[in-house]
């Protein structure tokens, strides 16, 4: 299974004053197209800290590392050059991500969305991206994602707003990743069990877990009573190369837990399946 790291960027994510919406979504993509998220970190909007937590996640040698925030023309907006330092890289002006800022000036000033285009040096710095790296287009903003490849990691930078970073990953990076490392299909169905206390379904989630190593078993804790009364939520998670047989194993993980939990004296209610 490929794995995957993800660093999100902005001190307004650390004081609270944003809830941070991008690990969840990159977290939910990934997994569901075949990818192992290893870890997931945040640091603030500064350059020795993104440095950091770049190194660090890269240590880890994971298949790829998406980062998300501070792309943008602002004097905080640090994650190209700590890229370009942690990795001892030069900044450069990338005539491709120039194109792209002023293509994207273009229609908002044709919509009549501005009335003149932003000031030279932001548009500039838009546009200065570490040596080596390749632009990739933003449907919905004016700065780039940018890719770049260091020693087997794919290094993806996307911005922090959730509109932009979701239609960068849906049209350059999500069939980068199915093609280049063919991971397989995600699926994942949920059962519920009703008990007074989560400490009661947990032997028959161990015996169900070892007879079934391949398949991601977990239940969700719910507070007192609320277990009881709406249901304990079991997740079956498993990866196949095919939908028919992660959907086969997911399936037959729950209904093995359903026989385990019901001779526990256990009441269970019906799987479901997810979308995939």
């Amino acid at each position: 299974m490929p794995t995957a790291s993800l660093l999100a960027i902005g001190n307004e994510l650390l004081n609270g004053v944003v809830r941070d919406a991008n690990l969840f979504a990159l977290s939910q993509y990934l997994t569901q197209m075949g990818f192992s998220v290893d870890y997931a970190a945040m640091v603030r909007d500064d350059p020795t800290k993104i440095a950091h937590g770049l190194l660090f996640l890269l240590a880890q040698q994971p298949d790829v590392l998406l980062c998300s925030g501070g792309l943008g023309p602002t004097e905080d907006d640090l994650t190209l050059s700590a890229l370009a330092e942690a990795l001892q890289l030069p900044l450069a002006l990338n005539s491709t991500a120039a194109d792209l800022v002023e293509n994207h000036y273009d229609r908002l000033l044709t919509q009549h969305y501005l009335t003149q285009r932003g000031p030279t040096f932001a548009r500039i710095k838009m546009a200065m991206l570490p040596l080596g790296a390749t632009p990739l287009p933003n449907p919905v903003g004016t700065a780039p994602g940018v890719k770049l490849e260091h020693q087997g990691t794919v290094i993806y930078v996307l911005p922090g707003v959730p509109a932009e970073l979701e239609a960068i990953f849906a049209a350059s990076i999500a069939p980068e990743l199915l093609h280049r490392f063919n991971p397989g299909t995600w699926a994942e169905h949920t059962l519920l069990v009703h008990c007074d206390d989560e400490a009661d379904l947990a032997i028959p989630l161990r015996d169900v877990a070892r007879r079934h190593p391949d398949v991601y078993l977990k239940s969700l804790a719910k507070p007192f009573p609320a277990a009881s009364v709406e249901g304990l939520q079991v997740i079956a998670g498993a990866l196949a190369s095919t939908a028919a047989e992660a959907h086969a194993a997911a399936q037959a993980t729950l209904d093995d837990l359903r026989r385990t939990a019901e001779a526990a004296g256990l009441s269970v209610g019906e799987i479901h399946a997810s979308t995939d």
